[in-house]
């Protein structure tokens, strides 16, 4: 199965301002950009009443989320910002009306397994769900494209005071970030019944190769 079957990715504002995106600023305008655009090039309209986030303790506006990021940071993070995007050829074996309940339980189940794993307690977070289409290939129509994007502190909650949380790809956290939200999206495509692993199988000459 060598075509993930989704892709999650994080990256960190960091509460230094050096250039454009960075600082304060630069996660302000990463908030307003995930509460106002809901489809690539289709602008939301700012309209206060408009329900954007599913709030998980961080906040239901970008106000509110910037913040509480504040109040939270660590000394080199401001927020955390993940994006998880199951593969759009698997979310199409999804009934239409079942798509975003599960790519929110997806994305709330990989939220709370990670922290745990990390042997840290679940801290506050906030997530949007966007959707765009893929580009055309080999004559196939473009499909759509579900996926999160996760903001989340820079400091988890502990008993006796906040903690900074790191993410580093040298202690294997990226891996086990990946390893997390494929078991889930694959455990939720199993419980509806949806057979997915014949799209992930490898052709039959590649796995049967002779080894001399």
């Amino acid at each position: 199965m060598n075509k993930p079957i989704i892709i999650p990715d994080w990256a960190y504002k960091s509460p230094k301002h050096s250039g454009r995106g960075s600082g304060r600023q630069g996660l302000k305008a990463t908030l307003k950009y995930l509460q106002y655009r809901d489809k690539r090039n289709n602008h939301l309209a700012q309209n206060p009443d408009y329900e954007r986030w599913h709030d998980r303790g961080l906040g239901k506006s970008y106000g509110e989320i910037l913040k509480q990021c504040d109040a939270l940071q660590s000394q080199h993070v401001l927020a955390w910002t993940w994006v998880v995007s199951p593969a759009p050829d698997l979310m199409d074996l999804v009934l239409p009306h079942e798509r975003r309940e599960l790519l929110c339980e997806l994305t709330e189940r990989v939220v709370e397994d990670y922290y745990m794993e990390r042997g840290l307690d679940l801290p506050e977070y906030s997530y949007v769900v966007h959707t765009a289409k893929t580009k055309s290939k080999d004559g196939q129509p473009p499909q759509e494209h579900l996926h999160t994007h996760v903001v989340l502190p820079g400091t988890a909650p502990s008993t006796a005071d906040r903690l900074p949380v790191y993410n580093n790809a040298t202690k294997g956290h990226d891996r086990l970030f990946r390893e997390i939200a494929t078991q889930h999206f694959a455990d939720l495509l199993d419980a509806r019944g949806i057979d997915w692993r014949s799209l992930r199988e490898e052709p039959e000459h590649e796995q049967s190769r002779d080894i001399s």
